[in-house]
């Protein structure tokens, strides 16, 4: 078997076309490494050596970033080479720069269903396009906790740099879907306590402007890409960040907030499974009809054609 690795060399437009075309490589290398079941396997051991329990998400975050913080020696690309490798790859090596950290741990917190996002830094702030770092930042009960896995720092940390700017990571319909019930928001009883207290208060009681769970499901549906498919919704949110709602009843606006979350599958989707059949009022039961056996039909005998001969003209 050749086990080889598989090695593409592209030129890097110079620039910040360059550093965008970078950034896309290392969008499709996380993308491909939470695909990958050999990075799953190695978040689910890791998890299991840590001792992390079932369904304790920010434990989950917290093991697999120190995991790779004390693990993946931090090591230079080539001399005036970009080198980006796949997270397989750097489970093997254990060694490479920010980018192939921030690629391996995307991987590892993708593959068990914590959604994650990039963020660029630059350190001068008179060049906005120029950036000279990379690091994540997960998703976890509708905030975003910066991981940088290259500094001794705990999880939540993050550079003062005068220049950033955030990658949000393309996923296709389906992707996000998958993602969805991957990180438990899919689950009943994953909700955040933000996202149902919030639905709570949009149904009969008082929200007070720039509520922050408001910000948080804008977040959280702007990180589903979703946020753009309901102007209805995007409209409403606004208006309640702007303005807060008094404390009434309004039913038929909580209805329809949740049937939207519900049908791009944030929230679960309802079922009214029946136990018994219901009687409609006023009708009653049908009783069963008696059937009587039908009597054995007898075969009918069949006579045998003859085979035809028949006479050819010959021409």
């Amino acid at each position: 078997m050749n086990t080889q690795p598989r090695i593409q060399i592209k030129k890097i437009p110079s620039g910040y076309r360059g550093t965008m075309r970078t950034i896309e490589h290392i969008c499709d290398l996380i993308k491909t490494g939470a695909k990958d079941f050999t990075v799953r396997r190695t978040a689910i051991d890791i998890l299991i050596q840590r001792a992390v329990k079932p369904k304790d998400y920010l434990g989950e975050i917290k093991a697999l970033f120190e995991w790779v913080q004390q693990n993946i020696r931090y090591t230079k690309d080539t001399f005036r080479v970009e080198v980006l490798h796949s997270a397989k790859r750097m489970l093997e090596i254990r060694a490479g720069d920010c980018d192939d950290m921030t690629i391996l741990l995307g991987a590892l917190l993708e593959t068990i269903g914590h959604p994650v996002r990039l963020v660029l830094s630059g350190s001068d702030p008179m060049l906005q396009d120029r950036f000279s770092h990379i690091f994540l930042e997960v998703f976890h009960n509708g905030r975003w906790i910066p991981l940088d896995a290259t500094m001794p720092h705990p999880m939540g940390w993050s550079s003062q740099a005068p220049v950033k700017k955030v990658i949000v990571i393309e996923r296709s319909e389906t992707m996000q879907s998958d993602a969805t019930d991957m990180n438990g928001i899919g689950d009943l009883g994953a909700i955040p306590d933000w996202l149902r207290q919030l639905l709570k208060s949009i149904r009969h009681e008082a929200v007070k402007p720039q509520d922050p769970r408001i910000k948080s499901l804008w977040e959280l549906l702007r990180q589903r890409q979703v946020l753009g498919r309901s102007r209805w919704l995007k409209a409403v949110l606004r208006r309640i960040w702007r303005q807060g709602l008094a404390a009434r009843a309004r039913p038929r606006l909580a209805n329809r907030v949740v049937s939207r979350l519900r049908y791009w599958r944030i929230l679960p989707q309802k079922t009214n499974a029946l136990k018994t059949p219901l009687t409609p009022a006023g009708m009653r039961p049908v009783s069963p009809v008696g059937l009587r056996p039908v009597a054995s039909v007898r075969p009918v005998a069949m006579q045998t054609v003859k085979p035809v001969a028949v006479q050819r003209t010959a021409k």
